[in-house]
């Protein structure tokens, strides 16, 4: 018998769904349309049933039984789904109904004996027909009780008729679907036939004609997937018949054996050895080669493989099928599939004839060997006489080692000393040379006036501008000095990108603008905006490589800063910084030399636009020691870019540089306290050891409603402290007698043993590295100002943590 078609199945399923859905569809509108009508039966038969037993209370009172025969018969008239009444006294007699000269006795009494209560619905299952019985007493019951009776057969007329007036609707529904089914089953089976096509010219090794089936569903995702099997087996036929050519070529023996211990395939080099073709072995059971010599004797290796996993240097003797015993090394070894199920054992075999005959001259040789040992223990007895005569060499060169383990650990200790004293001779250069600029620095700010002459106005610029080159220069010699020398900390804190790259763009903005150069900054929206690293250290690469870009292109030029990220492996997220330029450009021949200490790509370069050379040596050095590298792309006319990538730790919200300052006595003051203007004076301590420090910082608040204290050490500025008041301290670091960290720690003991409120301190220190910041901040300072300082940021600082002082 022919099978039915996928077409025809899916026509015969999907009539039979619908037929299905439409039955049980039906059976449920026929309960629903049933319960329906029951409680509208319900609902009529009370209310009538009511009407009736008010209007039988006078009849019934006055016992006038042709009027209450009258009113059960006009109600009988009036509706006819009603099919009798009858009315009974409160001793269940009788006394009207409408059932004619042939009273249903079984009926009515049914209907008397499941009437409990004042108002009741009962079904009264009857030998001809069962009926809905409702019951509505009179006088609640001392008159006597109403009953009406509807039949179920009412109840079922009417459902039917629903029902009827329904089935041309679902005949035409069901033709729809049946109509919807013939065309989806073409749709469907239609590619379906195309692809068993194409199967069928695939299993006639047919494998050059791609199926073409333009739909996107899942039977165009089949024919794809199809089409895509029969182009790696394609490849994969090819690639077969490559490897058995080279397997044929091998020299030692290959089996290839099923799971079920069945040999699948033996190579040539088999057949040439053991004498045995192919057909005679493949499809054989790997237990029938068991017995000793046989030519694959290899069935307790073939479980230890598959139970154990890889065997090796298993050696047993064959037979050739001349007779001829030839010894063998196999190994063996199980092929899974990607669900790490076994799918073949692979067999591999060496003759090792040659290596046994080798292995038994060895043994000859091993011998002789032997008796050659014998006869050189004596000599060595002989020699070891000889032997300790040279020990006691060995002894004084002992000595003598240990002599120098000595001395090297010396100088070992001397440059360790050595190192140390170097950083703190960098410590002290840096504090020794940031003083006498901060004098020069601020002293030009003091100066700058109006009132000046244009030429002493332009001698002031010449003096602050040495002063910002001289303080530039000193930092990068420090710099350069701590990296050598090993000294240089990355201090690792949250900050905020974006903040610390505006910073940057809007402070080498009036040198770009000044040379009419276009300064962009693009920073990709994938960038973290709050990171872990260095801020201090990256901000410094980012001026020395937009500032080198600057100076080297000329007016109108463009200079541009892309930031980007990707993802990082581990907790770190890398971050890359290119910053590009149309400028001069490098000569590759002299990138490496761009990066080294003090040397420039061209000496022209160095007289025509300035610089140490020193830029771009520290921000390599920096950059890697952040962990990164930067490289640099340039020709000579065409510009250069500049790269560098850092892995930065990511954080959800950002740090501030410094710590909040607390709340100080100001902050409790009321407004009026807090205007300087109305005549209100603050008090602030000066603890520096400089007198031309402390005469800058005087003549800079000269002209503020400010008393100031000065002291000359730590020590002071703790005596003066523990008998005044102050608003501010600004806390120099270096000081003789006692320095500013330990100052400040014994003030704020002092403040917690008292009770005082926290008095705001300022560290104003050449100490200007972010660890001496963090040093600062440990200490208990609540703000850091770095020397040399200009009036600005000093007037900020005192607007800061004291209320009502203005800069402008």
């Amino acid at each position: 018998m022919r099978s039915l078609s996928l077409r025809i199945k899916f026509i015969i399923g999907t009539v039979l769904l619908i037929l299905l859905v439409g039955g049980a569809l039906g059976l449920l509108v026929n309960h629903e349309l049933h319960n329906r009508f029951e409680e509208e039966i319900h609902k009529r038969g009370l209310s009538t049933a009511r009407y009736i037993a008010e209007a039988a209370e006078i009849p019934l009172i006055t016992e006038n039984k042709v009027s209450l025969q009258l009113l059960v018969n006009d109600y009988r008239k009036i509706d006819q789904d009603i099919g009798y009444i009858f009315i009974v006294d409160p001793h269940d007699e009788l006394l009207v109904h409408t059932f004619g000269s042939n009273i249903p006795t079984q009926l009515v009494r049914k209907a008397i004996e499941k009437t409990p209560l004042a108002e009741h619905f009962v079904l009264i299952d009857t030998s001809e027909d069962p009926t809905y019985d409702i019951s509505v007493t009179i006088q609640k019951g001392a008159l006597g009780t109403v009953h009406i009776g509807v039949y179920e057969s009412v109840v079922r007329n009417n459902v039917q008729g629903v029902l009827m007036r329904m089935f041309p609707f679902v005949l035409f529904i069901l033709a729809l679907g049946v109509m919807a089914a013939i065309a989806f089953a073409a749709a469907i089976t239609r590619p379906v036939a195309l692809l068993t096509k194409s199967v069928q010219r695939f299993s006639a090794g047919e494998l050059n004609e791609p199926i073409i089936i333009a739909a996107r569903d899942e039977i165009g995702q089949l024919a794809t997937a199809f089409n895509a099997m029969t182009e790696k087996l394609r490849s994969t036929t090819v690639s077969r018949e490559y490897m058995e050519k080279l397997i044929d070529s091998m020299n030692d023996v290959l089996i290839v054996i099923s799971p079920e211990g069945v040999v699948q395939s033996v190579n040539r080099a088999y057949s040439e050895l053991f004498g045995y073709q192919p057909s005679a072995v493949i499809g054989r059971r790997v237990e029938e080669f068991n017995e000793e010599g046989a030519p694959l004797c290899i069935y307790s290796a073939f479980t230890s493989t598959l139970e154990c996993g890889p065997v090796h240097g298993i050696e047993c003797s064959c037979h050739t099928a001349s007779g001829e015993s030839i010894p063998m090394l196999f190994s063996m070894a199980v092929m899974k599939d990607e669900s790490d199920r076994p799918q073949a054992v692979i067999c591999a075999a060496q003759n090792i004839k040659s290596l046994k005959k080798v292995q038994d001259e060895l043994r000859q040789k091993q011998t002789e060997m032997e008796e050659i040992n014998r006869n050189l223990e004596q000599i060595v007895a002989s020699r070891t006489a000889e032997l300790a005569i040279g020990n006691e060499g060995l002894r004084a060169e002992v000595a003598e080692r240990q002599k120098t383990t000595e001395e090297l650990r010396a100088a070992r200790d001397a440059a360790e000393s050595a190192n140390r004293a170097k950083s703190e001779f960098l410590a002290n250069m840096s504090h020794e040379m940031r003083t006498p600029l901060n004098s020069i620095i601020g002293g030009t700010d003091y100066l700058d006036s109006d009132a000046f002459t244009p030429d002493q106005q332009r001698c002031l610029t010449m003096i602050r501008q040495a002063g910002d080159s001289l303080l530039e220069l000193i930092n990068d010699l420090i710099d350069l000095s701590r990296i050598e020398a090993g000294q240089l900390v990355i201090v690792k804190r949250p900050f905020n990108l974006p903040d610390t790259l505006e910073r940057v763009i809007l402070m080498l903005g009036r040198d770009a603008e000044r040379k009419h150069i276009q300064l962009t900054l693009k920073t990709a929206p994938e960038v973290p905006h709050f990171l872990g690293g260095d801020q201090m250290r990256l901000q410094q690469v980012l001026v020395n490589l937009i500032s080198n870009a600057i100076k080297f292109t000329d007016p109108d030029g463009i200079v541009s800063v892309a930031v980007s990220s990707s993802d990082g492996q581990g907790e770190l997220t890398p971050v890359t910084f290119v910053v590009r330029d149309n400028g001069i450009g490098i000569d590759p021949l002299k990138f490496n030399m761009i990066f080294e200490s003090f040397a420039q790509a061209d000496a022209s370069i160095t007289r025509r636009y300035g610089g140490s050379g020193l830029g771009l040596a520290i921000s390599r050095k920096l950059v890697e020691a952040m962990g990164g590298t930067l490289q640099v792309e340039s020709l000579p006319g065409a510009g250069s870019s500049f790269t560098f990538r850092i892995g930065f730790t990511q954080h959800e919200k950002p740090a501030e540089r410094l710590l909040k300052p607390p709340e100080t006595e100001s902050a409790d003051m009321t407004p009026q306290d807090q205007t300087l203007q109305t005549g209100a004076t603050k008090r602030v301590l000066l603890v520096d050891d400089a007198s031309e420090n402390r005469e800058l910082i005087r003549l800079l608040l000269l002209k503020l409603p400010l008393t100031l204290d000065e002291a000359v050490n730590g020590q002071e500025a703790f005596t003066l402290f523990e008998m005044n008041s102050y608003d501010l301290i600004f806390m120099d670091i270096q000081m003789p007698v006692m320095d500013g960290y330990t100052a400040t720690r014994m003030i704020r003991r002092l403040e917690e043993q008292t009770g005082r409120k926290r008095t705001a301190i300022v560290a104003l220190t050449a100490h200007a590295y972010e660890a001496d910041i963090l040093a600062c901040l440990e200490a208990g300072c609540d703000d850091h100002i770095a020397k040399p300082f200009k009036k600005k940021t000093l007037m900020q600082c005192l607007s800061t943590h004291i209320r009502g002082v203005s800069y402008e």
